[in-house]
């Protein structure tokens, strides 16, 4: 990379006010090799983005050397030979960026088939996974197989995994993703029941709304967990969340995020303000800052809806006091077959970005 490029970086290092904020999501299914983790930083860094969302934990697996859970199967099931989260944050100190690393917090699996690891947590703790009504485990699926964060283990559990990433990397910050529950009416195995019924003394039928608050407080609590192991393990790193924009998040995937702002719990809110057109998206990104005072609001371009690069730029200027971009594969060609977008769209997304962070 040449100097300027890199004069151009460091410009953009270690953001301290939203405004400042320019941070791009970059996937787990953009990388298999160090080279391709290197050049990831290299490019973000040449289009003027100070901040990388970097994926470590997809479905309860590691992009990085963990004892706690098994190397992801897209890396081949075991150690490939380099650490990608190790090479990420040496690369992002060398070019003067800040590395969060993404977690995905309460997925466990994707797919109808197991994982083949008999050490995956989907294997060890089946009645860690989301029950319905019926009192039948959430089955293996096209999406994601989700823990109950209702139960104290899955919290102690995942309180684990963001420390374990925290103490062995100098990561800048931690991101959450899917930290809620998933679509679906979930919680009913016998456990989380007896903990409702203890604390309420009745069932959910009785108090739907005691119910949906006691959902609510236990992904909280996960959140406040997570946030209080980072700042022991990490004192000046950063939490921050991708969220629902609008309040359809509390009420039905259980995601307080505005009682996460208010309680001073995240950092940054990165509201999933995912529009095609510019009013649409306008509106989104004044509801999540009324609604998410007291955390830095950061709102999300989804580029990948965006049929022209000038589109993906007016967004980008709406954002202008801070953004996060979803995501790397809409200014490059991924490798990754289910998320390729056009070549020629890519190349003038970036030409934009490049010439819209360079003002």
């Amino acid at each position: 990379m040449g100097h300027a490029v890199l004069a151009l970086a460091a410009a953009f290092a270690a953001p301290e006010t939203a405004s400042e904020i320019r941070a791009l999501w970059v996937t787990r299914f953009e990388y298999r090799s160090e080279a391709e983790v290197r050049t990831i930083l290299r490019n973000s860094a040449s289009l003027g983005f100070n901040t990388i969302l970097f994926q470590v934990r997809g479905q309860a697996d590691a992009y990085y050397r963990s004892e706690i859970e098994p190397w992801s199967d897209r890396l081949g099931g075991r150690d490939p030979g380099f650490d990608p989260l190790e090479v990420a944050c040496r690369e992002a100190r060398r070019l003067g960026i800040a590395l969060h690393a993404w977690v995905n917090v309460m997925p466990a699996w994707r797919g109808k088939t197991p994982p083949a690891d008999r050490s995956h947590v989907v294997h060890r703790r089946p009645e860690w996974i989301v029950v319905d009504r019926q009192g039948k485990r959430q089955p293996f699926n096209d999406h994601y197989v989700c823990l109950n964060p209702c139960l104290p283990e899955v919290r102690d559990y995942l309180v684990s995994v963001v420390r374990d990433i925290a103490a062995r990397y100098p990561v800048d910050g931690v991101h959450l993703d899917y930290v809620r529950f998933i679509e679906g009416d979930w919680g009913y195995d016998r456990k989380t029941l007896a903990l409702f019924r203890a604390e309420t003394g009745v069932f959910p039928s009785r108090d739907p709304e005691a119910w949906d608050a006691f959902r609510r407080d236990s992904v909280t609590e996960t959140v406040r967990r997570i946030r209080e192991a980072l700042r022991a393990e990490r004192p000046g790193a950063l939490l921050s969340a991708a969220v629902f924009s609008t309040a359809k998040g509390r009420r039905e995937r259980f995601q307080d995020a505005e009682a996460w702002a208010r309680q001073g719990l995240v950092d940054w809110l990165m509201p999933m303000t995912y529009e095609d057109g510019e009013g649409a998206f306008e509106a989104l990104v004044a509801e999540a800052d009324r609604l998410f005072r007291g955390a830095a609001v950061i709102p999300g371009v989804g580029a990948y809806r965006h049929g022209t690069a000038e589109q993906t730029v007016r967004q980008l200027r709406i954002a202008r006091g801070g953004f996060a971009f979803f995501s790397y594969s809409s200014l490059y060609v991924s490798s990754d077959q289910a998320r390729r977008e056009d070549e020629a769209l890519c190349r003038a997304r970036r030409d934009a970005v490049r010439v819209f962070l360079a003002k």
